[in-house]
C-alpha cells in the first residue's frame, strides 16, 4: 500500500519529439505498472485500463465522426493517459470483503473508509492518488526546446477526467416511472417484463457535471459503462465475475481451503449473496442506460455542438440496442438461477443444506471461481 508514487527528487526529464511520442511512453509506463502490481486482481487487472480506454475512444469517435471540431487528435491522446492512470492505484483494506479508499476530493470519503485509511497511514483516496502520479508523467515529458509538451489546460482536463470517474452508491434506488418508460418501452423491453428489477444498485459519478470535457465524459463513460456498453455480453458477464470475485477476498480463501471445508451455514449465506449480485446485474445495466443518457443530455458541450442531434442519433444507433440485449440478457442468466435454485430465501436455504460439494462447485463455478482439491470439514 502507497500513500503517493512521487518521489522526493524532480522527476527525470525525457526529451520527446511531441506529446503523441509521451502520450505513447505514458500508456507504456502506466500498462506495466497495473501489470506488476495488480495482475492478480480478478477485476481491476491490466486488462481493465486497456478496456477502459478502447471504449473511451470507440465512444469519442462517434462524436468526432459527427462533428470533427468536438474531438481532436488531442482529444484521443488525452483520453488514453487519463483511462490509462485512472486506476494506478488500489489501496484496500482487506477482509471479508475489501473497502476500497475512493476518493478524489476529501468529501468523497465516508468517515467508517476514512478510518480505516488512516489505520493504514493513508491519507488521499485511490483517484487522487492515481491522478497524482498522472501529473508526475506530465512534468517528465519536454520538447526540444526544453517546454513540457503538455499544456496546462490539457493537464487539467486529464486530470479531471479521473476525478469524474469517482463511483457513488445508492443500493436501493428505484427508476422512476418516468424514466422506465422512456427507455424501457421498446417491444424487446416491453415483453422481458423489467418491473420487478426497478428497484436496485444505483452508481453514479458525482463529478461527471455538465461542464465536463469530452475527455472526462469518455473516460468516466468506458469506466464504469464500458462492459455494459459491449456489443458482446460476455464481456459484461465476465466483468461483474470479476468484480464479485475481488470484492469477496474472505470466500476466495475459503475456496482455497476447499468447499468442503465451507459449512451449511456460510453455504446459504454465500449462495444468497451469489444470488443477490447476480440479480443485480440487472439493475445496474438498467440504471447504467438512463446514466449514460442523462450524461449527453447534460453536457454543454454536446448541446452547443451544431451536431448535437446527428451525434445523439449516432449515440442512439451504436449503443441502445447493446443496453437492452446485455440487460436481456442478465435477466435471462438470473431467471436461470432463481428457477434452480428457489425463488424464496427459504426454497434456497433448503436447496443449499442438502447442496454436496459437486453442487456448490457448480454454483462457485457460475460466478468463476476457480476449482480447488475438495476437503471436508
Amino acid at each position: 500500500m502507497k500513500e503517493s508514487y512521487l518521489g522526493e527528487k524532480q522527476p527525470d526529464r525525457v526529451i520527446v519529439k511531441n506529446r503523441g511520442e509521451a502520450t505513447a511512453r505514458i500508456l507504456a509506463t502506466f500498462r506495466n505498472a497495473q501489470k506488476e502490481n495488480y495482475s492478480e486482481l480478478d477485476f481491476h487487472n491490466e486488462k481493465h485500463p486497456e478496456m477502459v480506454r478502447r471504449k473511451a475512444l470507440e465512444f469519442a469517435k462517434i462524436l468526432m465522426r459527427e462533428d470533427p471540431t468536438l474531438v481532436t487528435k488531442d482529444t484521443l491522446a488525452n483520453i488514453v493517459n487519463s483511462a490509462a492512470s485512472h486506476d494506478s492505484v488500489l489501496n484496500v483494506a482487506r477482509g471479508e470483503m475489501i473497502t476500497r479508499f475512493r476518493g478524489f476530493f476529501d468529501t468523497d470519503t465516508p468517515g467508517n473508509v476514512r478510518a480505516l485509511m488512516t489505520q493504514h497511514g493513508v491519507t488521499k483516496g485511490n483517484e487522487w492518488l492515481s491522478a497524482e502520479w498522472l501529473e508526475h508523467e506530465f512534468d517528465r515529458y519536454v520538447g526540444a526546446d526544453g517546454n513540457q509538451v503538455f499544456d496546462p489546460k490539457s493537464k487539467t482536463e486529464m486530470i479531471d477526467a479521473i476525478a469524474a470517474t469517482f463511483p457513488d452508491f445508492d443500493f436501493a434506488a428505484t427508476i422512476p416511472n418516468q424514466d422506465f418508460e422512456q427507455y424501457f418501452s421498446s417491444p424487446q423491453t416491453q415483453e422481458a417484463a423489467l418491473e420487478k428489477y426497478r428497484t436496485g444498485i444505483k452508481v453514479s459519478q458525482p463529478h461527471l457535471k455538465a461542464e465536463s470535457s469530452i475527455t472526462a465524459l469518455a473516460v468516466a463513460t468506458g469506466d464504469l459503462r464500458g462492459e455494459v456498453l459491449s456489443d458482446n455480453y460476455e464481456d459484461y458477464r465476465q466483468s461483474g465475475n470479476g468484480e464479485f470475485r475481488e470484492l469477496n477476498e474472505g470466500l476466495h480463501s475459503a475456496i482455497e481451503r476447499g468447499v468442503g471445508t465451507i459449512t451449511h451455514d456460510q453455504r446459504i449465506k454465500v449462495a444468497a449473496n451469489m444470488l443477490k449480485w447476480v440479480k443485480a446485474q440487472v439493475t445496474f445495466a438498467m440504471w447504467q442506460k438512463i446514466l449514460f443518457w442523462e450524461s449527453i443530455n447534460k453536457n454543454n458541450l454536446i448541446a452547443g455542438s451544431s451536431k448535437a442531434v446527428e451525434i445523439k442519433r449516432a449515440l442512439k444507433d451504436h449503443y441502445d440496442s447493446n443496453f437492452d440485449t446485455n440487460i436481456l440478457k442478465a435477466k435471462e442468466r438470473y431467471e436461470r438461477l432463481e428457477k434452480k435454485y428457489g425463488e424464496s430465501s427459504e426454497q434456497r436455504a433448503d436447496y443449499f443444506t442438502q447442496m454436496t460439494n459437486a453442487g456448490f462447485q457448480e454454483l462457485l463455478d457460475e460466478l468463476g471461481f476457480p476449482s480447488y482439491p475438495t476437503k471436508n470439514h
